[in-house]
């Protein structure tokens, strides 16, 4: 499925970091299709206060998975994978620590924005989401980490 993804880092109060990865897919087919069944496992759009506090549900329905190497993460969700692969690279070791210290990830499921530009970070159509109309079609959780 075309997308465009992003992983980064958010910092609350100066002190913890969350890991989060984005996700925005191409066509509105691709995310109508992700919407449901991320849904279905727990992923919601965030309210206005839950957006500015940084509360986010608990997707348990879902699992993330850092491939050995690791190379990938894989996003579970019943019977559905969504994996990000790294072609050259491995996720940098930040990323991983906070991933492994808060045994979850923040993900996020952005609508597709036609404009948008594959170099483009995708960091930029999250500053938009302050409103809640700039919110409709996103979805947001908080994804345990897999034990392995």
């Amino acid at each position: 499925m075309p997308s465009r993804w992003q992983i980064d880092i958010l910092v609350y109060e100066e002190e913890y970091s969350y890991p989060v990865l984005l996700l925005q897919p191409a066509y509105e087919d691709d995310h109508r299709r992700l919407l449901g069944l991320l849904a279905r496992a727990g992923l919601a759009v965030p309210t206005t206060w839950e957006w500015e506090h940084g509360f986010w549900p608990l997707a348990a329905g879902c699992a993330v998975e850092l491939a050995a190497g690791p190379t990938a993460v894989t996003v579970r969700a019943g019977e559905h994978s969504l994996t990000v692969g790294f072609r050259f690279a491995e996720p940098p070791q930040p990323w991983l620590a906070a991933a492994h210290r808060q045994r979850q990830v923040l993900f996020m499921l952005l609508p597709p924005r036609p404009h948008a530009a594959e170099d483009a970070l995708i960091i930029d159509d999250v500053s938009r989401l302050v409103r809640p109309a700039e919110r409709c079609g996103c979805l947001t959780g908080t994804i345990p980490l897999a034990v392995r």
